[in-house]
């Protein structure tokens, strides 16, 4: 599937720019989210893996990226608050300088 190699090679790339050991547990979803979001990620710093569930039909390519630096950066520094400035500023510097204009940029 051409979606699923896309995105284990943008995570991979991210993987290496923020230098974190992780591993990605990629899922479809076949109906729209109930979360209201076309992608949904967790981190699990102790088995160091994303968990990244997406709804192929709707998700952008910025929405797989800045949920992917999102939760790569919770894995580098899982005593970040969510809402810290640190944990956005790390995000920010994660994502492609031309992709930075989603909810990290208000």
């Amino acid at each position: 599937m051409k979606v699923r190699k896309e995105i284990e090679k943008l995570f991979e790339e991210k993987k290496r720019k923020l230098g974190v050991e992780a591993e990605l547990e990629l899922s479809f979803l076949e109906n729209t989210p109930v979360v209201g979001y076309n992608v949904y990620g967790e981190a699990f710093p102790p088995e160091k893996k994303v968990v990244l569930e997406v709804f192929a039909p709707d998700a952008t390519t910025e929405e797989i990226e800045e949920i992917i630096c999102h939760e790569l950066v919770h894995l580098k520094y899982p005593e970040l608050d969510e809402d810290s400035k640190e944990l956005e500023e790390n995000v920010l510097n994660c994502l492609d300088s031309a992709r930075k204009v989603l909810r990290y940029t208000k």
